[in-house]
């Protein structure tokens, strides 16, 4: 496929789901899987770039005909962080990489939730309305944590509040906003660095990748740092559209799986 980015052969796509790959219903549109199909037949492959957790993406996939019956995803992207591979058997974990992340927040996990209760008292007594979002042993299975916040603005205010105490603290760990959850992870989680992960493994260079996301936990995969061409879609959030635009990447006119086809026409893959 010869896009708008200088003619590079696009041999992978990495597409965030709610939002961008699913409907509001949490579909695929017909026409969106046809095309994947017919760009999976000619060679290229799919990977999600998600939050949700392997099996929460399974179930969604399943219900829309993708998977292992349809042959792609050929890699799952979940959590932000792990790897999961298409494999005759179903899905498999990319073990040390996940293994890795495992370990590692494993070890810094009561640190973590500990902070996160203290400051969620003290932006309560601020103003700022926030919440835990889940449980220790949820966190522990999910390599992630965080504040469930009133709106996106105020997820953002809490955003910058979490960043400087997480500097002021020395803490190992990073901010990942969605809309109004503020997600915390371990430094090197997060899409675009998993994604980067992934082509190492498949042996694709990043002008070869092409990303699609509508969130600000897809920024990491669209701000250029990386490499990857990137595009976002009529409904994504602002500072996405922001993004995306410093570094020359295609915004859609069109929103969710609507947007996804015509990112594909301008580039040139369908």
């Amino acid at each position: 496929g010869r896009g708008i980015q200088g003619g590079f052969r696009i041999r992978l796509i990495a597409l965030d789901l709610d939002g961008t790959l699913f409907e509001s219903d949490e579909s695929v549109l017909p026409e969106l899987k046809r095309a994947l199909s017919k760009l999976v037949n000619r060679g290229i492959r799919i990977t999600t770039a998600s939050g949700r957790p392997l099996e929460e993406q399974l179930n969604f996939l399943e219900s829309n005909g993708l998977g292992v019956g349809s042959g792609y995803p050929h890699a799952l992207i979940t959590n932000e962080q792990e790897i999961y591979f298409l494999t005759d058997r179903g899905y498999e974990p990319c073990r040390e990489h996940n293994d890795k992340f495992r370990s590692g927040w494993a070890r810094i996990l009561p640190e973590v939730m500990k902070f996160l209760r203290d400051e969620c008292m003290k932006l309560n007594s601020i103003g700022i309305k926030a919440e835990v979002w889940i449980d220790e042993e949820t966190a522990l299975r999910r390599c992630l944590a965080g504040l469930l916040f009133e709106n996106s603005e105020e997820a953002k205010r809490g955003t910058e509040y979490l960043e400087e105490r997480i500097r002021s603290l020395g803490i190992r760990i990073k901010c990942s906003r969605l809309r109004r959850l503020v997600q915390v992870i371990l430094p090197a989680a997060g899409k675009g660095e998993t994604l980067r992960a992934l082509i190492d493994f498949w042996q694709i260079s990043p002008s070869q990748t092409l990303c699609i996301g509508d969130g600000a936990n897809d920024i990491s995969m669209l701000d250029g740092r990386y490499g990857f061409i990137p595009a976002t879609l009529s409904n994504a959030e602002d500072d996405v559209k922001d993004v995306v635009k410093k570094c020359g990447g295609y915004i859609a006119s069109k929103a969710r799986g609507r947007g996804v086809l015509e990112v594909l026409h301008v580039h040139g893959l369908i």
